[in-house]
């Protein structure tokens, strides 16, 4: 593998463990805001209307996905679980926003992009990482 000429993109891009990091709380933080502002004013501001569970699984998906490459020690469970917790918090915190409303299908949707986030994450890091 040492005449791979992606030997020097990849290793510099799993290297950028803060990038990473950022990339996952700006995610988590973005969740946050699109979660709890009023779904009516997103639409004003020109937000496009996807599917309620789809933007949930593939929210949840990228911030497995981004916690497993930015802390790729924490075993998989772990990061499903931060990932789940914080579409769980935002679920409840969403139970006393007044145009907002707790939904079960909702934490299945982010519990499901989570876990499809880390077991394609994880295995993708390892196999990366084995290339340098």
């Amino acid at each position: 593998m040492k005449d791979d000429p992606r030997r020097p993109f990849l290793s510099n891009l799993l290297k950028g463990m803060p990038v990473w990091r950022t990339l996952a709380i700006l995610c988590a933080l973005a969740l946050w805001v699109m979660s709890l502002w009023p779904a009516d004013d997103l639409l004003r501001l020109g937000a496009r209307y996807v599917n309620d569970k789809v933007g949930h699984f593939i929210g949840y998906m990228a911030l497995a996905w981004l916690l497993s490459w930015g802390w790729p020690r924490l075993p998989g469970w772990l990061v499903w679980t931060a990932a789940f917790s914080c579409g769980a918090a935002i679920e409840i915190a969403q139970s006393f926003a007044p145009t907002r409303h707790f939904s079960w299908l909702d934490m299945l949707a982010n519990g499901s992009g989570a876990l499809l986030g880390v077991l394609i994450a994880i295995p993708l890091w390892r196999y990366m990482t084995r290339m340098d």
